[in-house]
């Protein structure tokens, strides 16, 4: 209930207390033995009420409107007049306003009953019950009625606001979490949008990595076949020459189709095999020996022989960079279930092995296509590269 309202109710109420009093002692006089002192409980027991119990004490208020209009009936049978519907008219708007349903109509059928019965008793104790007196004070209960259903359809109405009131807070505090949601997204977007850069940064910079990197070293391989040989073979010095040319194009190719984030061109134009097999020709001539065998029934997806061939490449080039080797063998197998990469090399190994960008690279890639990679010193010499893959995708 808004304060204009309430400041308006209270001025109707204490009007209409002022005026039963002062009609009462007009009527009767100021007789302590009369209807006083029941108008003064009456009075007290509702400012209690209203100013203390209702902020206080809450629980007790609705029980003390029943002992309000207990008092009122006393009123009425002390005072022997219609007075005191007044006070019960005061009683039924308030209770009906400002408290439970439940109560409002409580008070207002014991008003219906209680106020005959206290007229009737209060004409007979003056010796004044007949038809016409009870007629009249009968005629003084339309008032009841009326205040009863202008209170009602106030306090739907007070209702209706209230849930309204709660409507548009649940709306406020809805568009609240919305906006927090919302903004919660766009951080989160943002940091999927700056994992994922970091991601492609990353798989460019492998892409990059082992394009270069295998097309290098076979350049360099070459070159320094071509430097030995230069003298007492020239024409086949010229060729190595040639191929470091081819090399050095092929890889410029790779580096501009990686960085368009489209697969090396050495899948796109011939099958993993013959693109695995590429490599020993890439190697020809420079005493370094490059063999790949594979089980007739495994198949490969594309994304899967695209990360075969990227770590075989990598493993190929630390090989030869690192540990010098002149035969390496690649070998793909189906074993128990498991799909198994191998690259072999019979170079010097690496004894406290720390794992650079390359092998870095080759982890990351094999863990892509939910791999296992180990790395191993071979009791014979040489070092080997293992994938081992849980289950094979098609």
């Amino acid at each position: 209930m808004d304060r204009k309202t309430l400041t308006i109710l209270n001025f109707g109420k204490y009007g209409g207390f002022i005026a039963v009093l002062w009609l009462a002692i007009n009527n009767a006089g100021f007789d302590l033995s009369g209807a006083i002192i029941p108008f003064v409980f009456i009075f007290a027991l509702d400012n209690v009420r209203t100013y203390y119990l209702d902020s206080k004490l809450p629980v007790f208020s609705e029980p003390t409107l029943y002992l309000q209009a207990l008092l009122t009936l006393v009123f009425i049978f002390l005072d022997g007049s219609t007075l005191g519907g007044i006070l019960l008219i005061i009683l039924i708007a308030e209770s009906k306003l400002s408290y439970s349903h439940t109560s409002g109509e409580n008070i207002f059928l014991l008003s219906l009953a209680g106020f005959p019965a206290a007229s009737a008793l209060a004409l007979l104790r003056s010796s004044e019950l007949n038809w016409g007196n009870m007629a009249a004070s009968l005629v003084n209960m339309l008032f009841f009625f009326f205040v009863y259903a202008v209170t009602k359809m106030a306090r739907r109405q007070m209702d209706e606001r209230k849930r309204a009131e709660n409507a548009l807070e649940q709306l406020d505090r809805s568009k609240r979490d919305l906006e927090l949601a919302y903004n919660k997204l766009v951080e989160v977007s943002k940091e999927k949008e700056h994992l994922a850069a970091v991601e492609e940064r990353s798989r460019l910079a492998r892409e990059l990595h082992d394009t270069l990197a295998h097309s290098l070293t076979a350049i360099i391989v070459s070159l320094e076949a071509g430097k030995r040989i230069a003298l007492k073979e020239p024409r086949k010095a010229l060729e190595e020459i040639i191929k470091s040319q081819e090399q050095a194009r092929k890889g410029l190719d790779e580096v501009r189709l990686t960085v368009k984030a489209l697969r090396s061109d050495s899948l796109a134009d011939v099958d993993f095999a013959a693109a695995v097999k590429n490599f020993a020709r890439d190697y020809s001539g420079s005493g370094i020996e490059i063999s790949y065998q594979a089980d007739q029934d495994v198949m490969l997806s594309r994304n899967y022989e695209t990360v075969f061939y990227r770590i075989i490449q990598e493993s190929i080039t630390n090989s030869i960079r690192h540990g010098h080797a002149t035969a390496i063998d690649i070998f793909i197998r189906q074993f128990n279930g498991r799909l198994l990469l191998e690259v072999i090399d019979n170079g010097s190994g690496s004894e406290g092995l720390v794992e650079g960008y390359g092998l870095q690279g080759i982890r990351e890639r094999a863990a892509s296509i939910g791999g296992e990679v180990a790395f191993d010193n071979l009791d014979t010499g040489g070092f080997k590269v293992s994938v081992s893959l849980k289950e094979i995708k098609q």
